[in-house]
């Protein structure tokens, strides 16, 4: 039972209603009102809720955005672990793989710094998970020059395009320095992927951030039920009305502000 079903019903009316202790009639006609203990009570618990749910959301966004930046540190890594007999169209393919990937954790990351109503600080942590592996791909005019060689183009945006046809040729000209080449900047987007997944990094710090205030919150509405709940108690085993109202309002007190 949640709190407008406890506020709703007779006994909780009965409770809540600041004319309780005036005539059967006047009681009678106020049970079918909202007193203001009530609307305080259904307002704190819309407010939790609406939190909770924000929290939620950015929560399975974060979620997303780890397994995004997991899957370009994979696709990071496989850029330095090529077998002797690796062929072009192999290096090729691993290629197009990490550039898919890496552009999936940017727009994801994008996406999560986006959420509707969502917790600034957080929200800012996974702006600077998309920032970080810019920064990562330009983190020198010689690493650009090296992925421009490739025909590896740095959009605007902040994803990367493939030139097919300059590449292929890259690799007719020297395929190991192809190789070497792809194994650096693999090697540099798998130390950032490692910062941000790492604990108190940019996706694993504000995960953890959300689970807490998630934690807080669904604590918060389980007291705020529980203060329905004890009161209505106290109301249908005690004739003073009054008292029971103030317990109420005490109990409410904790709750009027926000998170």
């Amino acid at each position: 039972m949640n709190i407008t079903q406890i506020v709703n019903s007779s006994k909780a009316n009965s409770l809540l209603n600041a004319n309780t202790n005036a005539s059967a009639n006047t009681s009678a006609q106020a049970t079918g009102s909202v007193s203001p203990v009530t609307q305080a009570l259904q307002k704190a618990d819309k407010r939790i809720q609406s939190q909770l749910d924000t929290t939620t959301a950015q929560l399975s966004s974060f979620g997303k955005l780890k397994s995004a930046v997991s899957d370009a540190q994979l696709s990071a890594r496989a850029l330095s672990n090529f077998s002797s007999t690796a062929s072009s169209a192999d290096v090729k393919s691993a290629a197009n793989k990490f550039i898919s990937a890496f552009n999936a954790a940017i727009n994801t990351a994008k996406t999560t710094a986006s959420v509707s109503g969502g917790v600034s600080a957080e929200s800012a942590g996974a702006r600077s998970v998309s920032s970080d592996l810019n920064r990562t791909v330009r983190a020198s005019s010689a690493t650009v020059d090296s992925l421009q060689q490739l025909g590896i183009k740095l959009s605007p945006d902040g994803s990367l395009t493939l030139d097919a046809t300059k590449f292929d040729a890259a690799q007719k000209a020297d395929p190991a320095k192809v190789k070497a080449a792809l194994a650096k900047i693999g090697e540099l987007v798998d130390k950032t992927a490692t910062k941000e997944l790492a604990t108190g990094g940019g996706v694993s710090g504000s995960m953890a951030s959300l689970n807490q205030r998630s934690t807080a919150l669904k604590a918060q509405q389980t007291s705020l039920l529980a203060i329905t709940q004890q009161a209505a108690t106290a109301q249908s085993s005690s004739s003073s009305s009054s008292s029971s109202s103030n317990y109420a309002r005490f109990g409410l007190a904790a709750y009027q502000s926000g998170y």
